[in-house]
């Protein structure tokens, strides 16, 4: 059975393309019209087998919607996950969030283990400003406003 792997054409296109002052309307015209541009492909057949008849063997010109069309076995399982993973322009901002995110987390643990190694458990800590109990990691006092260094 062939399909059209929509998923990878998308991604490729988004990679691609930037997304300023675009409306959905006008992305989706775009991408359609990206996917029927004619592109170069390299025929990987020997010139006798080639079934494309246009005499440019072995460089074919076609709509760049072929590229993503597959040969599936099983019945094809559209894929419905709604998880957000970053591509292009988007990748660098996630990943310096990442990051940080595995940063903190490896910092809490390492706290964790040497107030467990000296017996207590400290997950707080007070206000520079006012002296209000806070979170560990907190970057603004809750009472105050202050920002925690």
């Amino acid at each position: 059975m062939k399909v059209f792997n929509a998923k990878n054409a998308a991604e490729d296109y988004m990679s691609l393309h930037t997304l300023t002052y675009s409306t959905p309307e006008m992305t989706l015209l775009k991408f359609a019209k990206w996917l029927g541009e004619m592109v170069d492909v390299e025929c990987k057949m020997d010139a006798d087998k080639c079934p494309n008849d246009d005499g440019m063997h072995p460089k074919h010109r076609m709509p760049r919607l072929m590229l993503y069309i597959e040969e599936r076995r099983e019945e094809y399982k559209m894929d419905v996950s709604d998880e957000f993973l970053p591509t292009g322009a988007v990748t660098t901002l996630f990943s310096k969030v990442k990051d940080k995110v595995q940063r903190r987390e490896e910092e809490e643990e390492v706290g964790k283990r040497s107030m467990k190694e000296e017996g207590e458990e400290k997950n707080f800590k007070f206000c520079i400003s006012c002296g209000t109990k806070l979170d560990m990691y907190a970057s603004f006092c809750i009472e105050c406003g202050a920002e925690q260094t």
